[in-house]
Parts: structure tokens; C-alpha cells; sequence
């Protein structure tokens, strides 16, 4: 089943340079961009403290996610990448031969975007999880990763996600830090004023 699934992904590729492009990009970029972005949210929200405890959550369940993925679900089973175990593989991207269990890039989107699909309250909630399977889908595509591979990491990031906002979104201590944050940066913000 996994491999029929990959086949299925993998061999769209390189039969549209369109197709190609946006694959590679989301593949390789979308999770610079979603850094770049909510490091712009948490200035431009700097004022909404409960946005800012939404992004808070998101980075935890992230670092979380991340330590599950690589430190358990990584040391439980091994597999190298798919381009370098199948023949007539669509390697789209340099990666290195290691273990590709579980996809990094699907955890990381999966468990930052299931905490700004249960904050977020509109319609607009269910592209976050749309953009999360279309990057684990494009890791597929550019012939990195397995299915198993996205799956387990979809489902590690949305579990840590869940179980992460219902504990700390309102935690006492992730409010105080956060009200420590912002004193500090009022401080900055206004010496930085007054010196200009």
C-alpha cells in the first residue's frame, strides 16, 4: 500500500514544469515562510495577548513534535529515503540518505497549523489544514519521503498539537513568561523611540 501510494504522488512529477515548480517550492520553502510569518504575527498581534498565546503553543507543540519524531518514532524504525532505496524514483531535491521516518516538514506543519485551526474560529480555519497535507503530499512528490512517513508525522504533530493547547494555551506560567515578554519589549520599543 505504501509504495502504490507513493507511486501514485511521485509520478506526477516531471510531467508539467508547473507542476514541478510548485511541488519543489512547497517542498523546500513553505516552512521558511510560515517562520517568516509568525515571527511578522507575533509583532503585528503584539497587542492581542491571546494571539500571542496561540503562537506560543504552536512553537511549544512544534519543539514537542519534533522530539517525539526524531527521538522516539526515529529510533523505532529505520528506512532510507525512497530515491535512494526505488528505482525510477522523481528526485525532485537534494536530501541527504538517512532515515526519512517520520517527515520533519509534515510535523512541524501539522502541529503548528491543528493549534491555529482549533484557535481560529472562521471558515479560513480548514486551509491550515489543507496547506499541511499539501506540504506532506509534496514530500511525496519530490520523492523524499513515504507515505508512512507523512502519516506518522501528520499524526504525531496533530496529537502533541491538541494535547498541547488543552494544557497550556491557558497555563498559568506560559502567561506570566508571556507578560514578562511583553514588558520587556515595551521597554525596548520605547528606548528605541526616545533614542531616535
Amino acid at each position: 500500500m505504501d509504495a502504490f501510494l507513493f507511486r501514485s504522488v511521485n509520478d506526477l512529477a516531471n510531467k508539467s514544469g508547473l507542476l514541478n515548480a510548485l511541488g519543489v517550492f512547497t517542498a523546500q520553502y513553505t516552512v521558511y515562510i510560515l517562520a517568516l510569518i509568525m515571527i511578522g504575527l507575533w509583532f503585528v498581534k503584539r497587542n492581542d495577548f491571546k494571539y500571542r498565546q496561540m503562537l506560543s503553543v504552536s512553537v511549544i507543540s512544534c519543539l514537542i513534535s519534533e522530539l517525539v519524531g526524531k527521538l522516539i518514532a526515529g529510533n523505532i524504525y529505520y528506512h532510507r529515503q525512497p530515491f535512494a532505496v526505488w528505482q525510477n524514483v522523481h528526485q525532485l531535491i537534494p536530501k541527504t540518505v538517512g532515515n526519512s521516518f517520520p517527515s520533519d516538514h509534515t510535523i512541524v506543519f501539522f502541529s503548528i497549523m491543528i493549534i491555529f485551526f482549533i484557535y481560529t474560529k472562521s471558515k479560513v480555519r480548514y486551509l491550515f489544514t489543507v496547506m499541511a497535507l499539501i506540504v506532506g503530499l509534496s514530500r511525496i512528490f519530490v520523492g523524499v519521503h513515504y507515505p508512512v512517513d507523512v502519516f506518522v508525522g501528520a499524526s504525531i504533530g496533530t496529537i502533541i498539537s491538541i494535547i498541547s493547547y488543552i494544557y497550556l494555551f491557558n497555563s498559568i506560567i506560559l502567561k506570566k513568561v508571556l507578560t514578562s515578554i511583553y514588558k520587556f519589549e515595551n521597554k525596548i520599543f520605547k528606548w528605541s523611540f526616545i533614542s531616535n
